[in-house]
């Protein structure tokens, strides 16, 4: 029997792990679906999404290089909510009061996201994949921003000055983003 890679072992095991934690999001924010029109999940339920999309482009790479749509779908948007966890949650935890849950979803966000920049750095971005999921991530947005939240988080006492200011970051990180890695497809080879 073949010894399996490092690699290998570590996809499998990030697998199973992001599984779990997609798992875990959903029965966080269970009592959230009711709420949110269907159509609009995968631009809002964003916890529970990119976890398991991860799992599959970790479950991909295990045998091949992953298919460019998962990979831009699941790792472009992960990176992108790595950067929004670090602009919104303390904004939110400022607005509010400090909330360890609050606290806590920084780090898990930040599992993720750590995750999504491993996966492009490692594998190469092809840009009609990446340009969707940039239309995908301002759709996001824009709905977020229009019903007031960030994901399932609500925003709605936050200064109309203050969330524009947010989403208007976010959509040029997105941009700085999707261009950096690219344009940088060389760095992995």
């Amino acid at each position: 029997m073949a010894q399996l890679s490092v690699f290998k072992k570590i996809s499998i095991l990030i697998v199973i792990i992001d599984v779990v934690w997609s798992a875990a999001a959903i029965i966080h924010d269970l009592d959230m679906f009711g709420t949110i029109p269907v159509y609009f999940w995968p631009f809002v339920v964003i916890c529970p999404l990119y976890p398991l999309l991860l799992s599959l482009v970790w479950a991909k790479s295990i045998s091949s290089s992953p298919n460019n749509y998962l990979l831009a779908f699941a790792a472009l948007p992960s990176t992108i909510y790595l950067f929004a966890a670090l602009i919104y949650y303390p904004t939110w935890m400022m607005q509010n009061e400090f909330d360890w849950l609050t606290f806590g979803a920084i780090f898990w966000v930040l599992a993720y996201g750590v995750q999504g920049f491993y996966l492009l750095w490692r594998f190469r971005l092809k840009l009609l994949p990446a340009i969707l999921a940039c239309v995908f991530l301002f759709a996001s947005f824009i709905i977020q921003f229009l019903n007031k939240t960030f994901g399932t988080q609500d925003f709605t006492n936050f200064s109309d000055q203050l969330i524009i200011t947010e989403y208007l970051t976010l959509f040029l990180i997105t941009i700085s983003t999707t261009v950096f890695f690219y344009k940088n497809n060389d760095l992995s080879s």
